[in-house]
């Protein structure tokens, strides 16, 4: 697909906590480079056959893209790492940092050929993922150019690059993709940015999503009492009946599921009694779904 080709889908509008979008960027020392994926949505997301994503090697205007696959659940993520793992490796095939392999869930893209090589990018390229082969989801950088040793922040007179040798991490505010290329592009505005290999976040993603999918649903047909939660059981009733239950906490991550075979009322453990927030999502009989917050003390 040409460069022009992407960037005209591009333009179509995308509404907010719709689709995946890039949650966390890795560009490390040697080969330390992976992207985190998150699903701001309350669904599943299957990528195979769908999905795909690459760089825009020194601003050459049609990215490398390179076809992903797996599952993301329902606010959570999936973490996509450049496949160097021989640890006799030496070097252009250094292997990744431990922690970076440990917090990997796929590695891809394993070796290099200069006109396929959308894993190994460095700051100075974009990096882009595409829906559909054309429906551009998200955008670190700026298509079709170089900026020379990486984007910084604008109008910082130290000229600190961002995007070389750092890792990003997306603001909790932000609840979508950048979906057409910009003009120019900050990473200051959307993104926090962490020293050169640092891995500790990736594996989870706060998002304001979450939250707004939780008002949504204020008016679910299912009750839970007592909530807040003092003794670590609770209980839920419904005028619907039930098919199974995920219990998530605050930062995405499923610490509980279960099945509930149609029941109208069901009893519930939370974790350890660990105190905090959690989100129960319940399934009904009929596939519709609904999701309440419930606080433990």
């Amino acid at each position: 697909m040409t460069a022009a080709a992407i960037l005209a889908v591009s333009a179509i509008a995308q509404n907010t906590c719709l689709d995946i979008f890039i949650s966390e960027y890795v560009e490390g020392s040697e080969n330390n480079k992976a992207i985190e994926l998150y699903n701001p949505t309350p669904n599943p997301i299957v990528l195979d056959g769908l999905y795909s994503m690459g760089r825009d090697r020194n601003g050459a205007g049609i990215p490398m893209l390179l076809p992903i696959t797996g599952t993301i659940q329902p606010f959570d993520v999936r973490v996509f790492a450049l496949d160097k793992r021989d640890p006799s490796g030496t070097g252009t095939e250094v292997p990744l940092a431990a922690e970076l392999q440990a917090a990997a869930d796929t590695f891809l893209n394993p070796v290099y050929v200069e006109t396929n090589s959308p894993m190994y990018f460095n700051g100075d390229d974009a990096f882009v993922l595409v829906k559909n082969g054309n429906q551009i989801l998200d955008i670190i950088g700026e298509i079709g150019y170089d900026p020379g040793g990486g984007w910084w922040q604008l109008g910082d007179p130290a000229t600190r690059w961002w995007t070389t040798d750092n890792t990003l991490i997306r603001k909790q505010t932000v609840l979508n993709g950048v979906t057409a290329n910009p003009a120019e592009f900050d990473p200051s505005l959307e993104w926090d940015s962490l020293p050169s290999d640092v891995f500790t976040e990736l594996g989870e993603h706060m998002c304001d999503c979450q939250i707004m999918s939780v008002k949504e649903n204020e008016f679910a047909s299912f009750s839970i009492f007592p909530n807040p939660v003092l003794d670590g059981y609770f209980a839920l009733k419904s005028t619907q009946r039930l098919q199974s239950y995920r219990l998530l906490a605050a930062d995405g991550r499923l610490v509980n599921a279960g099945n509930l075979n149609e029941v109208l009322y069901a009893n519930i453990q939370l974790p350890a009694a660990e105190s905090g927030v959690y989100f129960l999502e319940v399934v009904f009989t009929d596939g519709k779904k609904s999701v309440q917050k419930i606080v433990s003390r």
